[in-house]
């Protein structure tokens, strides 16, 4: 018997792919500078983990989750409009939709697997807040 993701967590992943492709096509539009290519970058992140996660790769929700936590955390530093929050909010749907599942299996590695996502978005957005006034200023 082949097991499928439930609608929910397939709608959720699709739903990670159009907030991704909208960032993208946003970031292509404007004017080229680093900060687009670094915002492209974390968004190509949310794209690549939700197609993982489609793929049925648990790996890919922990990375859809830490670059859903790197849109909160430089939505919250002032380093990017409103919407951060939105495409953050969308991001961290899978994770929240599937976590019940993983706590099933085991909860301490969920609460390790959830810690490590939102520490690495996290680490990303303050690294790339410490470094973007010298690189940008050039």
């Amino acid at each position: 018997m082949v097991r499928r993701l439930p609608l929910h967590v397939i709608v959720s992943l699709l739903a990670v792919h159009v907030v991704a492709f909208d960032v993208l096509v946003g970031c292509a539009a404007s004017h080229a500078h680093l900060g687009r290519f670094v915002t492209a970058t974390a968004a190509a992140g949310l794209a690549f983990g939700a197609t993982a996660a489609l793929c049925e790769r648990t790996w890919g929700v922990g990375l859809t989750l830490a670059a859903a936590t790197s849109f909160f955390v430089a939505g919250a530093l002032g380093m990017g409009p409103a919407t951060f929050f939105v495409v953050a909010a969308v991001g961290a749907l899978p994770f929240l939709f599937t976590m019940k599942h993983m706590a099933r299996f085991h909860l301490g590695a969920t609460v390790l697997f959830a810690l490590l996502a939102g520490a690495a978005g996290t680490t990303a957005s303050f690294a790339w807040s410490a470094i973007a006034p010298m690189v940008l200023c050039r």
